[in-house]
């Protein structure tokens, strides 16, 4: 590839050569590849070899009826997916357009956020811009950075989970998030002050592993020398969760703000067990070195103007808060 790249990658790279390098990495064969985009194999071949070509590095790694990327392809899908994710974004924003709406936000926020903050800034945004289409999604912060990233989501209502991550994205604190551990009303353990070894023997439902939230419960069992609980179902479904235990003698460790709307009040109890510090500040986190369309800068205003992150101001976030993960 010539020294002067920037420009030369501009100029010859098209947008189906993103889609071939995508086809191939998600399929890790060359015959699969050329089945979904509807062209030869040949034509695959040709086209990868011409991309490598021009790039000067190898971007998969061939064996035998499969394809493995190495560290430059890598690189190079990430950017591939964004592009083409961003690419469907315009489209659906047009296509949003011409059909007289007002364009899309989309945003993912952690489950202590959902119930709690977003209510009320998007009921605010869509009171001035009725036609504007938002899709919510709730789930744990890692999976959430990683569809922001690829520019499946605007923003995020999150937290760092690796310090790689502040490289790519921004983050402006919102608010602090205490956690529970949540029963159905009369469960045994109410009863008494259980410990951590109580509970553990009892079945649950957790976020996964690489989740900030479960990281604090193993995090707090590690500290007190107390094995995992072994009966366990993987979930980031807060609804999903809420009737697991409402139905059983399931536990889980969910944010407290969770149980303090109008659909969860009253109809859940807390052992009165504390599990490790609250999870420090989720915040509002952006794609780093990106500008903002107008839409996302008014619903990021809208949550910093909110009553509760008023409450937050007031009281002030740690110093530290940024680094939480």
């Amino acid at each position: 590839m010539p020294h002067d790249s920037g420009v030369h990658v501009k100029s010859w790279l098209r947008l189906k050569h993103l889609v071939v390098l995508v086809a191939l990495d998600e399929s890790r064969n060359m015959h699969t590849a050329a089945r979904q985009m509807n062209i030869s194999q040949p034509a695959v071949s040709k086209m990868l070899k011409d991309i490598e070509s021009f790039l000067g590095m190898a971007l998969f790694v061939r064996e035998p009826g499969r394809l493995d990327t190495t560290e430059a392809g890598s690189r190079v899908l990430r950017y591939a997916r964004r592009l083409l994710n961003d690419t469907d974004r315009l489209v659906e924003d047009l296509a949003s357009l011409r059909e007289g709406g007002a364009g899309k936000l989309t945003v993912g926020s952690v489950p202590g956020a959902a119930p709690v903050m977003l209510p009320h800034a998007m009921t605010v945004l869509k009171a001035r811009r009725p036609q504007l289409a938002i899709s919510l999604f709730e789930n744990s912060s890692d999976r959430l950075l990683v569809d922001l990233e690829y520019g499946l989501l605007d923003v995020v209502i999150g937290r760092y989970t690796e310090h790689a991550q502040r490289h790519l994205f921004d983050f402006e604190p919102l608010k602090e998030e205490p956690v529970s551990v949540v029963v159905r009303p009369g469960h045994p353990l109410c009863q008494g002050l259980p410990t951590l070894s109580d509970v553990v023997r009892w079945p649950w439902v957790l976020h996964p592993m690489t989740s900030p939230m479960r990281g604090l419960f193993e995090a707090a069992l590690a500290e007190a020398g107390v094995a995992s609980p072994r009966n366990v179902i993987e979930t980031t479904s807060t609804q999903a969760s809420l009737q697991l235990i409402a139905s059983s003698d399931t536990l889980s460790v969910l944010p407290s703000s969770v149980l303090k709307t109008s659909f969860s009040e009253g109809k859940f109890a807390t052992l009165a067990l504390t599990i490790g510090e609250p999870l420090g500040y989720y915040g509002v986190m952006t794609r780093r070195d990106e500008p903002h369309s107008d839409i996302v800068d008014e619903f990021i205003a809208t949550l910093l103007s909110s009553p509760e992150q008023e409450r937050v101001v007031e009281n002030g976030p740690p110093g530290s808060a940024t680094s939480e993960g």
